[in-house]
């Protein structure tokens, strides 16, 4: 047996962690937080195959109607899967039984998860799965996102989406306070202004820290089973997927997935290497980054983003913000301050902080230059000339657009899946449970960033999440089979370095660049009704690629460039 580091859930170790009672300072800390981080705890993960208890193997997919589920998980407690159900019109669903541990799948207790199905127009033989990636990596409704995006696909396969293991669907389902924080990378909603995240006083320190500490309470404390917290793996998810693919009687299927959703695709491909046969992977993760790396590295990115290509555009447009690139920066500098000193006030008890704004730099190449200097001209007009029309710029602007997106966010999902983001998060890297360490590192990263670093995060949170493992198998990438892989040239969110890193590794791998494209995500996907969050794709070469491998299995000679649309 090899050893690999992976949570022992201990529900005391949970009490002891969670505990407030004073006494239960960290040794190594100077914050009087009165807890302690808890201690990594491990089991050996199995080198061979799990075996799939014959219960589990000779279950029965029972399909329905994918309306008729999300109208009886609504009369059971979740009223956004039955606003959701409508949307699902055309899908059937299945539960899946599985186990809840793989690494003792005989002896453990039995988890739930949902599946559904987009039948393809005529009998077909293949299987599709899909992700488009996001907080949860799959969700129900994604057959007919894609499926409207690229009707080619219903003609050669049944595509298929899944509520994974940890989301409200599931058995299950891990569940966060998300008014706690008003971290971004968390996906908090919460305020963002009660302390300036550049400040590393004790005072605001020690604050921040609590309201990580307070955000994995309240994991702990809202999820109705909080020994599931470990389970919620990619290690765990892609034998759940295997399970449903062997359920489904497939031999081979294959793999469409975008963002965090390539991250589960190469998962599912290196551990079962001969049952993906086709694998699209859009806007790659880098595996060979952690998530604590791969935050930093985008936050000093796109800081020199700002300096060396926003800053000098911005300067050309003879703004209130200056005519040269060192006045612009100078002026968004203050701008900072300013919103830090006085946060702009917007509706339902929330603010513009100068954390906010920095929110807005980390997104730049994300949209049009002129979107964000729009934004950045409100802001400067509602601080230098308050007013009524001011202020419901600014709302509209910042508050109402948001709100309504994460409520149309929501409703897809069939519930928010912050608890899901941050037990798979926490779970899946070796974070540092040293809060000494984690503040200096934070410190010097701010200090590199200081236009687009966005606090202290899952470096944080997870220093008190009371699981610690490595979260991956060992099987190496030269055992996929074959993959296409997409990437904008200057996508801000998954580098192309992610793409061309996983390209070196699979020997019959295609890299298909869209030259000079900022931009996040290269293929189309759809929202059904009109609902916001629709991806246009940015290549309709990039797009012909993605069909003619996936529906007749033609891969190009050699990577390919594609021009922008």
């Amino acid at each position: 047996m090899r050893r690999i580091r992976r949570p022992v859930i201990v529900l005391p170790v949970l009490a002891l962690v969670l505990s407030l009672a004073a006494g239960h300072a960290s040794a190594d800390t100077s914050y009087n937080l009165e807890f302690q981080p808890p201690p990594a705890h491990f089991i050996e993960l199995p080198d061979s195959e799990p075996q799939i208890p014959a219960a589990i193997a000779g279950q029965r997919l029972d399909w329905k109607p994918c309306t008729e589920v999300g109208l009886i998980a609504a009369a059971n407690g979740n009223p956004a899967a039955g606003v959701r159900a409508p949307l699902l019109d055309g899908l059937d669903c299945a539960t899946v039984r599985t186990p809840l541990d793989w690494t003792q799948p005989e002896a453990g207790p039995v988890a739930t998860f949902e599946i559904s199905r987009l039948p393809a127009r005529k009998p077909a033989s293949r299987q599709l799965l899909t992700s488009p990636g996001g907080p949860g990596a799959g969700s129900l409704l994604n057959p007919i996102e894609w499926a409207t995006a690229f009707p080619e696909l219903r003609e050669t396969y049944d595509l298929l989406g899944f509520d994974p293991r940890g989301t409200r669907l599931s058995s299950t389902d891990q569940d966060c306070d998300a008014t706690i924080s008003g971290d971004p990378l968390l996906l908090g909603t919460g305020r963002n202004d009660r302390t300036d995240v550049l400040d590393f006083s004790a005072e605001s320190v020690r604050l921040q820290l609590g309201q990580a500490r307070d955000w994995v309470r309240s994991c702990v404390d809202r999820t109705p089973d909080a020994s599931t917290a470990g389970t919620i793996t990619y290690w765990q998810t892609v034998r759940d997927l295997d399970l449903v693919r062997a359920l489904l009687g497939a031999p081979t299927w294959s793999y469409l997935g975008a963002s965090q959703g390539t991250m589960l695709g190469l998962e599912l491909a290196r551990t079962f290497p001969d049952r993906v046969d086709r694998m699209v992977l859009d806007s790659v993760a880098d595996p060979a980054v952690s998530t604590a790396a791969g935050y930093a590295e985008r936050f000093s990115r796109q800081q020199k983003v700002i300096e060396q290509q926003f800053a000098p555009w911005l300067a050309a447009r003879h703004t209130v913000f200056g005519d040269t690139t060192d006045a612009v920066l100078a002026a968004l500098t203050r701008l900072r301050a300013d919103l830090t000193a006085h946060p702009i006030p917007l509706p339902l008890d929330r603010t513009f902080s100068g954390n906010d704004l920095n929110t807005l730099f980390f997104g730049v190449d994300n949209s049009p230059y002129e979107v964000l200097e729009r934004k950045l001209l409100t802001l400067r007009t509602g601080i230098d000339s308050p007013s009524a029309t001011t202020q419901l710029n600014a709302a509209m602007t910042f508050r109402m657009t948001p709100l309504l997106d994460e409520l149309a966010q929501d409703v897809l999902l069939a519930s928010s899946r912050i608890g899901w983001w941050t037990a798979r998060n926490c779970n899946i890297g070796p974070w540092s449970h040293n809060l000494d360490e984690v503040v200096d590192t934070a410190r010097q990263l701010a200090a590199r960033a200081p236009l687009t670093y966005l606090g202290l995060g899952f470096a944080a949170v997870c220093a008190f999440w009371p699981e610690t493992h490595t979260g991956t198998g060992s099987a190496d990438y030269d055992r996929i089979g074959s993959a296409v892989l997409l990437a904008n040239e200057r996508d801000p969110v998954t580098p192309i370095s992610g793409a061309r890193t996983v390209r070196s590794t699979i020997p019959n791998a295609r890299l298909v660049t869209v030259v000079g494209k900022p931009g996040h995500l290269v293929l189309p996907q759809t929202k059904p009704k009109g609902l916001p969050g629709s991806v246009p794709g940015t290549s309709s070469c990039a797009r012909a690629v993605t069909v003619d491998y996936l529906v007749h299995g033609r891969i190009p000679d050699r990577d390919t460039p594609c021009q922008p649309d």
